[in-house]
Order: structure tokens, then C-alpha cells, then sequence
């Protein structure tokens, strides 16, 4: 087996109308935060992460997590004896 690690953003924060208010996508906590800043430290203080990638425009905060995927490594046989 093959092993390769993979890389995916994965949503943390989002943006509640109106204004600059953040909750946390996995409503782990049901706390609304009253600005980016406020709930980028609620998280930083809940899971350790300190590196986020926002939309703006979707109004999403997001991390980069690493997933192991093993693979079965193909075998080939010039003569179908394996």
C-alpha cells in the first residue's frame, strides 16, 4: 500500500447577517461572535490553529487540513504470474 497525503480546506467560520457577526460552522459553540477578530481568537483559544483563509464575498473562514489516503499499488506482470 501506498500512502499520500492530501491536502483540504475545511470550513470554520461564518458570517451571520447583519454586520461583521461569526459563528462557528460546526455550531460547536453557539456563541455569535461580534467581529472577526472576537471569533478568530474563540478558535485560535478552541483548536490551536493560527493560519486561515477568508472569502470575503462568501463570507467564510477556512483551514487547511491534511488527510492520509492510502492507495493500493498496482502490480504488473509481463507474463500474468503474480
Amino acid at each position: 500500500m501506498e500512502t499520500e497525503i492530501k491536502e483540504q480546506k475545511e470550513l470554520v467560520l461564518k458570517r451571520v447577517p447583519p454586520g461583521d457577526r461569526w459563528i462557528f460552522a460546526d455550531l460547536k459553540n453557539s456563541a455569535v461572535y461580534p467581529s472577526l477578530t472576537d471569533a478568530l481568537e474563540a478558535w485560535y483559544q478552541t483548536n490551536g490553529d493560527t493560519q486561515f483563509f477568508m472569502d470575503a464575498r462568501r463570507g467564510t473562514v477556512e483551514i487547511v487540513t491534511s488527510v492520509k489516503v492510502e492507495k493500493a499499488t498496482k502490480k504488473f506482470s509481463l507474463y500474468g504470474e503474480d
